[in-house]
Parts: C-alpha cells; sequence; structure tokens
C-alpha cells in the first residue's frame, strides 16, 4: 500500500518519545582487532528492536531512542565497527558488510535475544536489508527509512556530481578540494587523501567529505548536523568509512544484490519510509524497492528531505514502529 503525508491530514502526532537514558551498556569483541559499544534502554522485558545507524561511520546518538515507545520496546543501539566509541576508531581493516552482519548476530547472542525489529535508515536500510536477507527467521518486523541500495548509480549521484545539480554550493568546495587533474573519480581522489600518512590531510579530507553530505540532508538546512563537520572524530570516520564502502561498493556480488534477494524476506512485516524531496538518496531507489516489494507499506513524506528528525519523517517512523508494535500485542498479520 502507498501512502502520501504532507503537512496537512496526516493526522499524526509529531513528537518522538521523550529522552530516556540506557539501563546497560559495554562494549563486544567481535574480532580479534575490533569491538563493537552497545547499550540497552526503554523496557528490558519488552520486545526487542536494534537501531542500524547510517553512514557508515555515522554512529548513534541519544535522539535514536526516541523513536521507539520505551514501555514497550527494548531499545538497542549498537556502533558499527570503527564508528562512534568503537574501536579501533574508524579502522578500515576487517571492515566490511559481511562483517558487520555477523556482528549483529553476535551482538543479538550475545544479548540473549532470540528474535528482533530492526530498523534502518541510509546507509542503516542497506545494512538492515543485507542482515535481513542473511537472516530473516531473526527478524519480526522492518523500518527502511531514506533508502539506499548502494548501487553505482546512487554513489555516483552522491559522489560525482549528480546532486551538485541541486546543491552547486555545497558542491564547490568538495568539488574544489580535489585537483582539476583528479575530478575523474573523486571517490578515488578522496581515497587517496582519507588514507594519506599525514594525519591533517586526513582530517582536511575528512571535513571536506562530511560537510558536503551533511549539507544536503534536510530539507531546510541544519546548522545543527553541518556543525558536526567540524568535528575531527567523527568526521574522520564517517568520512573513511563512507568512502571504503562506496569504493567497495558494499562488498556486493552484484549491483542489484539487494533487490534481487527479496524474497528472502517478502514476509517480513515491513514500512519504508521516504521523503519526496530527499536530495543524498533520491526517492528513485525507495520506488525500485517498492515495485519489487509491493507487499511492504510504502510511506512519501512530501514535505521532507533525508533526515530521520525531520518532523514528517520522524511522525512516520513512529507511526510505523506502533503498526509493528500492534501487530506484535495482536499476535497476527499487519492490516
Amino acid at each position: 500500500m502507498e501512502s502520501d503525508s504532507g503537512n496537512e491530514g496526516s493526522g499524526l502526532n509529531r513528537n518522538v518519545y521523550p529522552n530516556i537514558e540506557p539501563y546497560s551498556s559495554g562494549f563486544l569483541k567481535v574480532s580479534d582487532l575490533h569491538s563493537i559499544y552497545w547499550e540497552q534502554s526503554g523496557n528490558p522485558n519488552g520486545h526487542p528492536v536494534v537501531f542500524v545507524h547510517g553512514g557508515p561511520g555515522m554512529g548513534t546518538t541519544p535522539n535514536d531512542r526516541r523513536f521507539f515507545d520505551p514501555e514497550f520496546y527494548r531499545i538497542i543501539l549498537f556502533n558499527q565497527r570503527g564508528a562512534g566509541k568503537s574501536t579501533p576508531h574508524a579502522c578500515l581493516v576487517e571492515n566490511t558488510t559481511w562483517d558487520l552482519i555477523d556482528d549483529i548476530e553476535r551482538l543479538r547472542d550475545h544479548l540473549e535475544i532470540p528474535e528482533w525489529q530492526v530498523f534502518g535508515g541510509s546507509w542503516g536500510s542497506t545494512l538492515a536489508l543485507a542482515y535481513s536477507q542473511s537472516h530473516p527467521d531473526k527478524v519480526t518486523g522492518l523500518v527502511l527509512r531514506g533508502i539506499f541500495l548502494l548501487r553505482k548509480k546512487e554513489i555516483d549521484w552522491l559522489c560525482e556530481g549528480g546532486a551538485a545539480t541541486i546543491y552547486p554550493d555545497a558542491w564547490e568546495p568538495f568539488r574544489d578540494f580535489i585537483p582539476e587533474n583528479e575530478r575523474g573519480c573523486f571517490i578515488d581522489a578522496f581515497s587517496k587523501r582519507l588514507n594519506s600518512d599525514d594525519l591533517e590531510t586526513q582530517y582536511a579530507a575528512a571535513r571536506t567529505w562530511t560537510k558536503w553530505v551533511l549539507m544536503i540532508g534536510h530539507l531546510f538546512p541544519s546548522k545543527e548536523d553541518i556543525k558536526r563537520g567540524d568535528d575531527d572524530f567523527f568526521s574522520l570516520a564517517f568520512a573513511k568509512l563512507e568512502n571504503h564502502y562506496f569504493l567497495n561498493k558494499g562488498f556486493f556480488p552484484s549491483d542489484s544484490y539487494l533487490l534481487d534477494n527479496i524474497d528472502k524476506i517478502r514476509h517480513i512485516n515491513t514500512i519504508i519510509v521516504q521523503g519526496r524531496y530527499d536530495v543524498c538518496c533520491p526517492i528513485v531507489s525507495a520506488w525500485d524497492l517498492h515495485k519489487v516489494w509491493p507487499q511492504a507499506d510504502f510511506k512519501v513524506v512530501q514535505d521532507a528531505g533525508h533526515a530521520a528528525n525531520e518532523p514528517g519523517v520522524a511522525a512516520e517512523l513512529v507511526a510505523a514502529n506502533e503498526k509493528l508494535k500492534n501487530v506484535i500485542k495482536g499476535g497476527g498479520q499487519k492490516d
């Protein structure tokens, strides 16, 4: 089913849940090299839901807990390899989509959770889909936002000049950071600098990359979000990991891998939320997913861009979790 949400007529409460603090947290050693940070909040005896953050390299924030009813859900947040509080910071070694999928399973086992709901936006939607396709028996429901399938055309749109047609003012500092003779592939050119032996070169490239992506992340620019690009610790992980995954095309065996494997998860109750004016992850990707997976609810927010915290998107994400909550409470299928 397809439905549109805008400023009027949606009837949704646009408030997310109040701030809450974790009741437990820790680090899980997932390899000889990597340890990932995790935390739990909400109801310790509630229905488990795992939040899969974007980027890659974005990490989580306290606001990510606020999309879920804390009386019903056992809310699990974690930082993917190299991101946020996970160690080693911004590390690209042993860092592939398949490593992250294994980490999610290790975390589920560590927390003694038989199955859980999965929630992911942007790159988080990519990883949530890939995880669910690898472990469909462990997923009770899916909420996906700002669909990104990591196809070549999506990466080129974001990093090779496509989105510059809408944000030329934000694009030019990104473009101009790279000498003209290296602009044939910005991903390669930034990779060289993000992995330089000189830390200041890495930081400069990371700030430039991060600010470009953050500047196009909202329908109306968010000064608070863009300011995160000045934080070298955050920017280094965000830029290095995102560039690494784009350079390796998500480590998928084919460009259409996620679309080709929808049959594995077709039975899972799923809600897709997409901003109409999403410049980071244009709506065509969500539309392509909708066409191969018409059984999933498809919500287009008419007055929104990419970010999860835009009012219309946040309202639909809360509503999606409420819908899946009612399915679980009812013990049956969604309407």
